[in-house]
């Protein structure tokens, strides 16, 4: 029989739970692209899906758009095609179709997952039984029916007693989410060089050395989740591919593929992907971390007795956010953890960091933060003191010194952080920005956009060095792009920068957008938009862009430098 199409609605229905998620929705471009191609394939007009049509449609490219000069689309669609597939492989699919975007088309395919037939109970037996190829015997059917409504009558009784009698039931089972735990298997040379296998079987023991930096991770020899991969060399240049899947049961739940860098010997080459492979996995937007961080988003409150990874998951959805309810979040589950483990240095790193967070993100302009982090400073000392190899803790110990505006300090901690664990991008992002802030931008770009390279689908606050750069560099649409993806995580630079660079464009859309939201902010309403900008960065020049592209977009004058109303008059 030939296969049945998807309807429209189970196709859109697929693509709402798309845009629903996270690892979509935090792209705004990302995810209007996935509706552009998903909506021109429903409405037959599969011929006019091209890379132009995404750029000036989408993308927001001007009509002169060259796809052979300029390759934002590939790189967009590439982004997706990834996401796509992280998407169906952690299993978080509940809709009766599948959308791909195949590799070389921009026009995506929808495919029915195969679920059991309509009038045929779920488990109802092997498919041949339920096609009626084969039967049991009546009298056995009805015997094992009666059974059944036996079985069930027992537990129905068991579960009422249990009810009526609370001294009865037992202890409730522990639903908290536990540490990922994974073993790093062989990795098979398909080089077709002898001389490679001593490296190549070199290559599992790095990969769980740099996984094992990770204080969120457990890399244990033989249960939870297997890694194992190949190594093959093209033209001189070797690639990794790693399948993830649960220990010894079930196919793969994650896999990718990373290239080395050119121009290294081999060595060199499988030393950085065990790095790269480790930090795709590592970091907080990795496979491994998704089942913790579903669970937590389903989570109304702490749990009273909450374990040391719930709070890091915690703070990895605050990190994602910037959320002040995250943060408090975040902070009342390390104080928890902190009650019964005073010394637990995780906790107390976790704790300074998001409480000098809060300090700075409350400050009025002009407030010497030094003075009101003295509490933090001395708390993430003390953390050092005792988790010195941990990387988590020197990365908060610099993001406190940064607000504290103690800028050598910060690089300090910050690289050593990067030395403890070369596949923390978060440290290295961080390092970027404050690079970057520093007056350092070509440097601070760089690390940067290695952050970004190296993590499948970075969070939003990896974005802020490359809106800042594209900014002060004048590429006005690159600085639109990024501005829409750290919008999804920061609620002040995000915005404000996509409405300073909206109208050097022509996009008059993204001015009403976002026009609002800035004239919205309650913390740009107390203080004026570029008074509480500069309590964050003091490079004149991005503060010069700022104005000027906001004066544009019609915020009124007063709006950039004094206190204000909802409607951008001036606040008496």
């Amino acid at each position: 029989m030939p296969k049945v199409a998807p309807s429209a609605e189970q196709v859109r229905a697929a693509l709402d739970e798309l845009l629903g998620w996270q690892g979509i929705s935090r792209s705004p471009q990302i995810a209007e692209l996935l509706r552009y191609v998903v909506e021109k394939r429903l409405a037959g007009e599969e011929a006019s899906i091209k890379a132009y049509s995404i750029a000036v449609d989408v993308l927001g490219r001007p009509q002169s758009f060259d796809p052979q000069a300029d390759p934002i689309v590939r790189v967009q669609a590439r982004r997706l095609r990834t996401l796509l597939e992280q998407f169906y492989e952690i299993g978080r699919v509940r809709a009766a179709v599948r959308i791909t975007m195949p590799l070389g088309r921009y026009v995506p395919e929808f495919t029915l997952i195969e679920a059991a037939p309509p009038d045929a109970p779920a488990g109802s037996g092997p498919p041949a039984a339920r096609r009626g190829g084969w039967r049991l015997p009546r009298i056995l059917q009805l015997g094992l029916l009666g059974l059944g409504f036996t079985v069930i009558g027992v537990a129905l009784t068991v579960a009422i007693v249990r009810w009526m009698l609370p001294e009865m039931r037992p202890p409730p089972e522990a639903t908290l989410p536990e540490v990922p735990r994974i073993a790093v298997g062989a990795f098979d040379n398909l080089t077709g060089d002898s001389e490679l296998d001593g490296l190549v079987a070199g290559l599992g023991p790095q990969i769980g050395t740099s996984l094992s930096r990770f204080d969120t991770l457990s890399v244990v020899t033989d249960s939870g989740l297997m890694l194992r991969g190949s190594v093959q060399e093209t033209g001189g240049q070797f690639e990794i591919s790693a399948i993830l899947a649960q220990h010894d049961a079930g196919g793969p739940i994650w896999s990718d593929k990373i290239v080395a860098p050119t121009g290294v010997d081999a060595a060199a080459a499988l030393a950085d992907l065990a790095t790269a492979l480790a930090a795709r996995l590592g970091n907080s937007g990795g496979p491994l971390y998704a089942p913790g961080r579903l669970w937590l988003a389903q989570q109304g409150t702490t749990p009273e007795q909450p374990s040391l990874y719930v709070c890091q998951l915690q703070f990895m959805a605050w990190r994602d956010n910037n959320r002040l309810e995250d943060d408090l979040a975040g902070t009342d589950c390390f104080e928890r953890i902190l009650a019964a483990e005073p010394n637990n240095a995780i906790a107390r790193a976790g704790r300074a960091s998001l409480k000098a967070w809060r300090v700075q993100n409350e400050a009025a302009p002009g407030t010497q933060l030094a003075d009101l982090l003295a509490d933090e400073m001395a708390a993430i000392s003390r953390a050092v003191g005792i988790g010195s190899q941990s990387s988590f803790v020197y990365e908060q110990q610099g993001l406190i010194l940064a607000r504290a505006g103690s800028a050598d300090a910060a690089f300090g901690a910050l690289h050593k952080a990067r030395e403890l664990n070369p596949a923390n991008m978060d440290a290295e992002a961080e390092e970027g920005l404050l690079r970057w802030l520093d007056g350092q931008f070509d440097g601070g770009a760089v690390l940067a956009e290695a952050a970004i390279a190296a993590v499948a689908s970075p969070p939003p606050w990896y974005y802020t060095t490359r809106v800042f750069e594209a900014l002060r560099e004048l590429r006005y649409f690159d600085a639109i792009e990024a501005a829409q993806a750290l919008a999804a995580g920061d609620d002040e630079f995000g915005p404000v920068i996509a409405l300073a660079a909206a109208p050097r464009v022509g996009r008059n859309d993204l001015v009403d957008r976002y026009r609002p939201v800035v004239l919205g902010h309650p913390r740009f309403q107390a203080a004026g938009i570029l008074p509480r900008l500069g309590m964050f960065v003091h490079q004149q020049v991005l503060l010069d862009r700022i104005r000027d592209g906001l004066t544009l977009a019609g915020i009124p004058p007063n709006a950039l430098i004094k206190p204000f109303n909802p409607d951008g008059t001036e606040k008496k």
